[in-house]
């Protein structure tokens, strides 16, 4: 868990950043709606190649530590000598997605809580401060909508789950993808040159 919170960190942060910027983008007038939808898009699109950028070289280096790893498991096998491994920051697939999924855990947990607030009779906080936070991608749904419409349109919030998840997961395979035809090519070279 702690492999996914470390590099769940900075597009989290970014995250942060980022809304700060579509708050921004919202407080323009509603005349300018062209201009607040170019903005938003453009923030998005920074937002995006921030973290898949992140994700990407997290994927390469995963799968940098798994081909240590691996070296380190032949030494194991022969000479028996017990050899400290890095297995949580092992190349697997999925771990990009998870990355994600953690980046979008506190929305997950504000949208919960905003659900049996809401069911109990509440207010809307716990789903306006999710929406916030996460405004970079709810910012679409918020172009345009009077406030009155606000606690109806909350759960679009949720949209950022799958924008992330998807980003972040298939970037850090994209990364782990590139190195693992480096170290094929390199395999490759070295057959021609050495042989078997």
């Amino acid at each position: 868990m702690k492999y996914y919170i470390k590099n769940a960190l900075i597009p989290f942060v970014y995250l942060f950043f980022m809304a700060i910027t579509a708050l921004g983008i919202l407080s323009i007038g509603d005349h300018l709606l062209w201009l607040k939808i170019i903005l938003a898009i453009l923030n998005l699109a920074l937002y995006e190649v921030i973290v898949c950028a992140f994700s990407f070289k997290q994927g390469q280096d995963a799968v940098k530590v798994r081909n240590a790893n691996d070296l380190e498991r032949r030494q194991i096998v022969l000479t028996g000598e017990d050899r400290p491994l890095k297995l949580s920051e092992e190349y697997k697939p999925y771990k990009g997605f998870l990355i994600g999924l953690t980046v979008c855990a506190p929305l997950i947990i504000l949208m919960l809580i905003h659900t049996v607030v809401i069911l109990c009779g509440g207010g809307i906080g716990f789903g306006v401060a999710g929406s916030l936070l996460y405004l970079v991608v709810y910012i679409f749904f918020r172009l345009g909508v009077t406030t009155a419409a606000t606690e109806y349109i909350v759960f679009t919030a949720l949209a950022a789950i799958p924008v992330i998840v998807l980003s972040t997961g298939i970037a850090y395979m994209l990364g782990g993808r590139k190195v693992e035809l480096q170290y094929k090519k390199i395999e490759e070279n070295q057959r021609r040159i050495y042989g078997d």
